[in-house]
């Protein structure tokens, strides 16, 4: 069957016009020799009177029912004359035959426009529902992925809540003696602090140092036990950014790393969040950042827009994670720093999920880390 469906307009315009001239000239070629040898016998006649089938059929192919009929009729036309001028000399039967014969190229040329038309009508029907299902299979895709991805973040907040209870009594408990072992510390380094050599001094500020650190962490475990409750406002996002950028200029300069920012597209967008908490996260994000670059190079800052959502993203240079690692990086504790606690990402997932928000981490194809926080951002409305 022949199809020209997906063919250029050009192109098709092209084709078309040359099927018709060729249709054109089949037709007028056999007429003319019927008529320019009309001395010959009539059986030579009605044997060249089958070869107007080919081009009926194939107009009829070609441009369905209307092809077919058009063509048969004008062949019908042409030969009429030439038909009457025979009537004399045939029997009965030969003209019986020859009206017969008139008549059938007719109905074929009508009915194999008709079965051609169906042909095609049948390969756009199912066409269109390949379209379909594929759009279907698509869009089960896509729901498949949410879903896990919604499973996971719900495993991840279970997780998180539990710990976080746990954390929050344990902390409890251990702030309590740690501040009296700080106090009895600092009491001592006093009292021995004209010693000759000088060693319980030293191991005095050792013991400070570390109960300073296991305060911060202990600050930490609160903070992730029971973080405080957003107070929303409307602001700009572009604004949270640049109170975060100027934070973070310190240790951009001492790390001696550039910021790069792409970000005119979500500066205007307003977001109703916590910003100090959005800060927070923003700034635990960027001294991941920092952290996992060193010394150098460059941190890029990009504004993110999708679905009802609107944030940032912060790309490093640095090592990456491996993909062993990447499915725990949100798990409290877990943590590939050698003085880190782990806390710091799990932090950053409950305050944006308070906020209704998202976050991934991915590899960059290069080298390095991509960070994306995305926020729900406020639907600006017409005046």
């Amino acid at each position: 069957m022949l199809n020209h469906m997906h063919e250029p307009p050009e192109q098709s315009r092209t084709r078309t016009l040359f099927d018709l001239i060729a249709i054109g000239l089949v037709i007028a070629i056999l007429t003319t020799i019927h008529y320019t040898n009309y001395h010959y016998a009539v059986d030579y006649h009605i044997l060249l009177q089958f070869a107007y089938y080919i081009p009926v059929i194939y107009a009829a192919m070609r441009f369905g029912p209307a092809g077919g009929i058009l063509s048969s009729f004008v062949i019908t036309l042409l030969f009429l004359p030439l038909m009457s001028h025979f009537q004399d000399t045939l029997t009965p039967a030969a003209k019986y035959t020859q009206w017969v014969e008139v008549g059938l190229i007719n109905i074929i040329g009508w009915l194999t426009g008709f079965l051609s038309e169906e042909e095609r009508k049948a390969k756009r029907k199912y066409k269109l529902a390949l379209t379909v299902q594929k759009e279907l299979v698509e869009k089960i895709k896509r729901e498949g992925q949410e879903r896990q991805r919604l499973e996971s973040e719900i495993r991840q907040t279970e997780r998180l809540t539990a710990l976080g209870h746990m954390s929050a009594g344990l902390a409890h408990e251990i702030r309590n003696p740690l501040g009296i072992m700080k106090v009895s510390i600092q009491m001592l380094a006093q009292e021995k602090g004209d010693d000759g050599d000088g060693v319980v001094t030293q191991y005095c500020r050792v013991l400070l140092e570390e109960c300073e650190r296991l305060n911060r962490l202990v600050s930490e475990f609160l903070s992730f036990a029971r973080p405080k409750d957003p107070v929303r406002g409307k602001i700009r996002l572009g604004k949270l950014l640049d109170e975060g950028v100027t934070l973070i200029q310190p240790a951009l300069q001492q790390n001696h790393i550039q910021l790069e920012q792409a970000r005119d597209a979500v500066d205007d967008q307003e977001v109703e969040v916590d910003p100090d908490q959005i800060k927070q996260v923003f700034l635990n994000i960027l001294l991941n950042a920092i952290d996992a670059q060193g010394e150098g190079g460059v941190i890029y800052l990009e504004g993110v827009q999708l679905d009802g959502f609107v944030g940032f993203a912060v790309s490093d240079e640095g090592p990456g994670i491996s993909p062993d690692d990447l499915p725990y990086i949100y798990d409290p504790f877990f943590t590939m720093k050698e003085k880190g606690t782990g806390l710091g990402l799990s932090v950053v997932h409950r305050i944006l999920d308070q906020h209704g928000g998202r976050i991934s981490t991915v590899n960059r194809r290069d080298r390095g880390v991509r960070v994306e926080i995305l926020l729900p951002y406020i639907q600006k409305t017409g005046v």
